[in-house]
Parts: C-alpha cells; structure tokens; sequence
C-alpha cells in the first residue's frame, strides 16, 4: 500500500503548509538580523544603499505579517462555511428522505 493512500490529502497539506511557515520564520529571523538595531543607530555607520532598504522592511514588516495572517482567518472562516453548509444540506437531505421512504400508515378501520 501506498504511502500516499494511507494519509489524508487534507493532513498531507496541513503538515507541508506548517513546514514551509517554519522555514519562512527561520528565513526571515536570519535575514532580518540588521532590523533589530534601531533605526538611528543603523543610520551612524555608512551602509551605503542597504540601509534605506532595510529601514524599508523594518517599516512594512508590520503590514505584512497582519496581511497574511488576515488572508488565513479568512481563508479558514470560508472553509469553516463551507463545510456547515455541506452539513446543512446532507441533513435536509437525510429528512427529505426519511420523510418520504417511511411507509404510509395503516389508516384502515379497526375491525375490518
């Protein structure tokens, strides 16, 4: 059997999205390592054209990170929608068929 076959595509892609998050976070923690100065002290020594960039990603670093983490409660409130709605329309289902796959009752008179 299959690896493949035994786990569920759903787990498969939850455990690679949470693997490529750790690996941005280890990326972005040892890239960023100049941000943690502040912004006047980068400024003294001459960093010639890397030090308006950074200063740059110092400034959007906020707006990123709350744009994805945004776009992921988002994500998981559609999905989270989705699948009430599925539920929803299997239980009308189920009573629509109940309704209709019982059999009639016995409406003859007593004693016939």
């Amino acid at each position: 059997m299959e690896a493949t076959a035994v786990v569920k595509p759903g787990l498969a892609r939850v455990v690679s999205c949470r693997a490529s998050a750790v690996l941005l976070g280890m990326f972005t923690l040892c890239v960023a390592l100049p941000a943690w100065a502040c912004p006047s002290c980068t400024t003294r020594s001459s960093g010639g054209y890397m030090i308006p960039i950074l200063l740059g990603a110092f400034i959007l670093t906020p707006y990123v990170v709350s744009t994805v983490v945004l776009r992921i409660i988002r994500k998981a409130e559609a999905e989270r929608a989705r699948e009430e709605e599925v539920l929803r329309s299997l239980a009308r289902a189920h009573t629509s068929n109940r309704s209709h796959g019982e059999p009639a009752a016995n409406t003859a008179p007593v004693g016939v």
